[in-house]
Order: C-alpha cells, then structure tokens, then sequence
C-alpha cells in the first residue's frame, strides 16, 4: 500500500493524540476533490487545516492528511481517540467504484492490525449527520463483502425541476449552508445565517436541522439559493 504525503501549512498548533481506539469513516460531499482542496475548506472553517488523517481517491490513490498521530478535526465528540479517513465523492447520489473500495479495505486493514483496534464507524454512528451517505459500501470496506447498495430515496432530491422555486424542507440530519453554489465554497458562521435559519441552527455549526423549512429564490448546478445562503439541491424536497 503506497500513502502519499503531502506537506501542508497548518493555522494552529496541532496536539498529539492520547489513545486510537477506532476508525470514523466519510466521505468528501463532492463528486471530485483533492486532499488540497478539502485543506482549503476546512482551513475556511477556522480549523488547522484539513481534518482527515487519510483521503481515498476514486482512483484508489490515497494520501496523507493530518499526521497520523494527532487528534483529527472530522467528527464531533470523537476525535481525541480515533483515526478519520475520508473517501473522495457524493454516496447519497453515486455508486463507489470497485478500485476505491479496494483501497478503502486495504487502508483500514492496516490501521486496525497497527493499532490492534477492531472498531470501524460511520460519522453517522457518531454525529447527527448523514456522512457517508447511505450508498457508501461500509461492509465491503470494513469485512471485506460487498453489500447491496440501497435504492435512493425519491425524495432525497427535489420532487419537480430544478428551476421550482418556493418552499423545501430540509430531509439531511445536518445540512451544511455554503456561501456560494457547491462544496467548495466554505460553510457559513451560525451568525452569517438569518435569524429564522439560527433557529434550526441547534449546533450553532452553520448546519441547518432535518426538517427546517427554507424559501428557494433560485437554482445553480443542483444547488439552491435560500435566505440563509446556499443549500445542496440532492437534500431539499419541495413541500
């Protein structure tokens, strides 16, 4: 297995992490990405930098994020004794290919037999969230058996054309509010959101809750403009 590393410019002390008792598995929300741009991100967030230890790439490569042996910033609660490892793409709406899972399992075999650690969770398994999304192959990662990808839901996505506009509700546990139109743009401040959006802001993370009712004024490239900012189209069903 060939890790590439990466140097990266990190904004803040990064501290060593006491004790690696499992692995949280992700996936990256964007259908094509490097390790720089999620480094970008979340160095967006006001993070260090890029929170994962490890990046899958669709092409089965795999790289180096934060040093493998401090406390990773990806998963709320749980970071000082775990290892984050996220996989490059959208699993609410694709399909992971054969390549990546490969490389998925062969990375979390080594973890687990360096650390002789046995735990392998989702982010949904630890956070309100729907990372990685409910197509994501975890059995095939984690035991090694490939597992029938569920059928997406319907109403994941909204029920009438992308240029409806009016009233959506929010179907995702945790919706992050962008400032432009895609995931490369940075996730809004609780206090950059409306006062209605800070309502259903419970995290105060810049996510709004499952449910959460929001105005559409416009539609681009599958995302919706709403009072709050931008809101992932595949998330929204028209009320």
């Amino acid at each position: 297995m060939n890790i590439i590393e990466k140097t990266y410019k990190w904004n803040g002390k990064l501290s060593n992490r006491k004790s690696t008792n499992r692995i949280i598995l992700h996936h990256a929300e964007s259908k094509s990405c490097t390790a720089d741009d999620i480094h970008r991100w979340h160095l967006a967030n006001g993070w260090c930098g890029i929170g994962y230890h490890f990046f899958v790439r669709k092409d089965g490569s795999i790289y180096r994020g934060r040093p493998e042996g401090v406390v990773g910033s990806h998963a709320k609660g749980s970071n000082s004794d775990s290892i984050g490892i996220c996989f490059e793409g959208s699993y609410m709406t694709e399909t992971m290919n054969q390549t990546q899972i490969n490389a998925g399992r062969e990375l979390v075999a080594y973890l687990k037999n360096k650390y002789g650690i046995s735990k392998v969770q989702k982010h949904m398994d630890v956070c309100s969230t729907n990372c990685p999304g409910t197509n994501f192959p975890f059995d095939a990662i984690v035991n090694g058996t490939v597992a029938t990808a569920p059928t997406p839901t319907p109403a994941a996505k909204p029920a009438t054309s992308e240029q409806a506009t009016g009233t959506y509700e929010v179907t995702a546990s945790d919706l992050s509010v962008r400032t432009g139109p895609g995931t490369g743009y940075r996730r809004k401040r609780h206090d950059e959101l409306t006062k209605d959006g800070q309502k259903h802001d419970k995290d105060k993370d810049g996510c709004l809750e499952k449910g959460t009712h929001v105005t559409v004024y416009e539609w681009k490239n599958g995302w919706a403009r709403t009072p709050s900012g931008w809101l992932c189209g595949d998330y929204l069903t028209k009320v």
